[in-house]
């Protein structure tokens, strides 16, 4: 059973009410994406508020919106936000980024989003909301993000590398061409599972990359260290 606390350098998150917990796709999507310049960042199903939280701790002149469907997973990110040091520029907002309007458009949009595309049923509803697209569509998520995101913004998330070509051709309809990309292998020697992607309004040739996690189970990357030596405790 996960721990019901996840400990950090600079904050903690609880999550024993949350549908999905801390993983290791949110912490490096969240130490990956570029923060550079943000002034206004989006969180899209927050979860636990981590994204939300890591993007306040690396861009300390940003405000941070989180969005978050799910009622006691929302309520839970907001404590969160209040217990960590980062209150006064991180809101949490219990709502359906597909309703979400703002008149102020955002320079970096983050989401670790629902990546099933409906073949896997959970037996926890809450947590087939989390992990599964029903609620949330890669063509809905596209849509928030193109509505929401500024002229110059960025958007970055981190989906399974078996999707990636529909996410592609979704973003590339909505003018969004690709930046950056990361394949990431959670263990040296094994077929990557995820691939972390930035998008911008129009792009270019992407600058890739590839992330191994660990060398053997409980063997960590230098790389992978470097990444979160400011987040994580053990490193």
């Amino acid at each position: 059973m996960p721990n019901p606390q996840f400990a950090f350098k600079q904050f903690a998150v609880q999550q024993d009410r949350c549908a999905l917990k801390v993983g290791t796709d949110g912490v490096v999507l969240g130490a990956w994406a570029n923060v550079e310049g943000a002034k206004r960042i989006l969180d899209i199903g927050t979860g636990t508020g981590l994204l939300a939280l890591m993007a306040a701790q690396r861009a300390p002149d940003a405000w941070v919106d989180a969005v978050e469907i799910d009622e006691a997973s929302a309520g839970q990110a907001a404590e969160n936000v209040v217990a960590s040091p980062w209150a006064d520029r991180v809101r949490v907002h219990r709502m359906d980024v597909r309703r979400m309007r703002s008149s102020e458009p955002y320079d970096l949009i983050l989401c670790n989003p629902p990546f099933y595309a409906g073949e896997m049923d959970s037996p926890d509803a809450r947590t087939g909301v989390a992990k599964h697209g029903g609620e949330l569509t890669f063509v809905q998520l596209i849509e928030a993000v193109r509505s929401l995101l500024a002229e110059e913004g960025r958007f970055a998330c981190i989906i399974p590398l078996n999707r990636e070509a529909e996410l592609l051709e979704l973003a590339e309809g909505a003018w969004l061409g690709m930046e950056r990309r990361c394949v990431l292998h959670y263990l040296e020697g094994r077929p990557p599972k995820r691939v972390l992607l930035e998008f911008v309004r129009g792009g270019s040739a992407p600058a890739e990359g590839e992330l191994t996690v660990e060398h053997a189970p409980g063997l960590y990357t230098e790389a992978y260290r470097t990444l979160l030596r400011d987040f994580m405790l053990k490193f």
